[in-house]
């Protein structure tokens, strides 16, 4: 039951091997897993069914015999409705008809590949491109690392915000959030780490929810376990931003974390991103994609002593004024963050672009 509901994101019922009702059958799917998109197959087409199914939370119906293209094509089409359901059922929910924030997950099964310094130089890179505020939250609530990153200290963390998960105000985002000189407000990992493993990361996804009013980008940097935090976030993220390294373990974990969940790191939500280009063993970007079967979408380039002199100054590279290419790439990651998250964008692979002096 766990394993259903943790990593199924499709469902896939024939009806020649259902024993009982298929509403029930469907109610029980959605039970154990409520984000999970439930297709139906059958010979047997009969209006009755096909009602029964829908009615209770089926998203298609498909007919036998059938082409795998075919269920490839419903398989996708289905869970593509859902999904913009979903993102229109958050506007809907918005206070006073505010546009509700958009969530950015940053996440790579293998640490120590740039996450943080990803999700870092993205929220500096969008306060310049924004209207409204921009959050930067860190949920590697264990050993986050962007207090460090951006030489920030703070009394409150996320954890502040667990008794209040109903009623997040500005005057709470105000008190719990720490401003960074470009204007990102960042919301810390808990310095206590005795008080990590009684956080529960339902309540702590809730949080991240309950921020969209507040703020216009909410950038989100994971812990590189597959646990049920990371999994939350990625589900409820508006675009993800899947990071690797032109490194066998690297792309390895990555493959296994693809594999693993199903369409939730494939669907038109997921940027993959090529960190520290080129790499030292000779991986290139086809490779990486070959292996990974996806389109890299953008590159960052190797520039490793003025990151970390960054890093050690508590300043991001944009902060830096930095002319090298890693610069440049985190100004065109934001902006393809935003084109593929404006209202007019066709869903589909996104375009890679290499940073250019």
């Amino acid at each position: 039951d766990k394993l259903v509901a943790t990593y199924a994101q499709v469902a896939v019922v024939d009806l020649s091997g259902l024993r009982g009702e298929i509403g029930a059958a469907v109610h029980e799917i959605l039970a154990r897993a409520p984000e999970c998109c439930v297709i139906i197959t059958g010979a047997n087409a009969a209006p009755g069914i096909v009602s029964r199914a829908v009615t209770a939370g089926a998203r298609g119906f498909l007919l036998k015999p059938y082409q795998p293209e075919d269920l490839v094509n419903t398989i996708r089409d289905a869970y593509t409705s859902l999904q913009e359901l979903r993102r229109l059922q958050r506007v809907d929910r918005a206070p006073g008809g505010v546009k509700p924030g958009v969530v950015i997950a940053v996440y790579s099964p293998k640490g120590g590949v740039g996450c943080t310094t990803i999700a870092t130089n993205i929220a500096v890179a969008l306060t310049h491109r924004a209207k409204g505020a921009v959050a930067l939250v860190d949920l590697d609530l264990q050993f986050g690392d962007i207090g460090i990153a951006l030489d920030l200290k703070g009394a409150n963390s996320v954890a502040d915000l667990l008794t209040h998960v109903d009623a997040i105000d500005s005057s709470l985002v105000d008190e719990v959030f720490v401003r960074h000189a470009s204007g990102v407000r960042v919301l810390l990992a808990p310095d206590n780490l005795g008080m990590v493993p009684s956080i529960d990361p339902d309540r702590v996804a809730r949080v991240v929810d309950q921020l969209r009013p507040h703020f216009q980008y909410i950038v989100c940097d994971l812990w590189s376990s597959l646990e049920d935090l990371t999994l939350a976030t990625l589900r409820m993220a508006d675009r993800i931003v899947l990071v690797t390294t032109p490194e066998l373990p690297s792309l390895r974990n990555l493959r296994r974390v693809i594999a693993a969940t199903g369409l939730m790191l494939q669907d038109e939500r997921t940027l993959l991103v090529a960190n520290r280009v080129p790499g030292k063993v000779g991986i290139g970007i086809p490779e990486i994609e070959r292996g990974l079967g996806r389109t890299v979408a953008a590159t960052i380039p190797s520039e490793g002593v003025g990151i970390t002199e960054a890093i050690n100054r508590g300043i991001s590279i944009l902060d830096d004024r930095a002319r090298a290419k890693a610069g440049s790439s985190y100004r065109k990651l934001a902006d393809l963050i935003i084109q593929g998250l404006a209202p007019a964008a066709a869903a589909g692979t996104a375009r890679r672009f290499v940073a250019t002096t």
